[in-house]
């Protein structure tokens, strides 16, 4: 079993990490944002094989990409504002 919709916010992650370089990229803050968005929205599970073909066809869908990406955003705001880092803040990308 697997949730599709993890691969959509590890994707759309990025893309909100190069419009906000100021943002941490260390391991614990990015895990922070991905469990955060993944609890904001709703999963997209499958276990057999026609339920992962739709699942992925679901992936490619806009609006579950638009509400992946709000997700994250949100989620970055969120862990922006209390990273759990100790302080070590690492800028550069993994």
């Amino acid at each position: 079993m697997k949730n599709y919709m993890e691969d959509v916010v590890l994707e759309v992650l990025d893309v909100a990490l190069r419009l906000n370089p100021d943002f941490c990229r260390c391991e614990k803050c990015r895990k922070d944002v991905v469990l955060i968005a993944l609890s904001n929205i709703k999963g997209s599970y499958a276990s057999s094989p026609v339920g992962e073909i739709f699942a992925w066809v679901g992936q490619s869908d806009r609006q579950v990409r638009t509400d992946a990406l709000l997700a994250v955003m949100q989620a970055l705001e969120k862990v922006a504002a209390n990273p759990r880092h100790n302080g070590q803040i690492q800028l550069k990308e993994n």
